[in-house]
């Protein structure tokens, strides 16, 4: 799984990279996957799993997926970027 800690976020990964690569043997629930990479659930306001809009504490990632998280940003948009689609 491809993941992006993005703005402030990848000050949460040891190494502080923006992107990361995490081998899943099986899914996980991302919200899971956060706790143990200690990223505060608090401080991701949009997450976005293949171009896809979706809620981190319903999204169940697998190791396949490529996973943005962003933290609250302001003087843009992203909307260009992403699209709400049904999983």
């Amino acid at each position: 799984m491809r993941l992006h800690l993005g703005g402030h976020l990848n000050w949460y990964d040891p190494q502080k990279r923006s992107w990361q690569t995490i081998p899943l043997a099986e899914p996980v629930m991302l919200i899971e996957l956060l706790n143990q990479l200690q990223v505060p659930p608090g401080e991701v306001v949009l997450t976005v799993v293949n171009g896809c809009l979706v809620s981190f504490d319903e999204a169940t990632i697998s190791d396949d997926d490529r996973v943005e998280l962003y933290p609250p940003i302001g003087g843009g948009s992203l909307w260009p970027f992403i699209s709400l689609c049904a999983r």
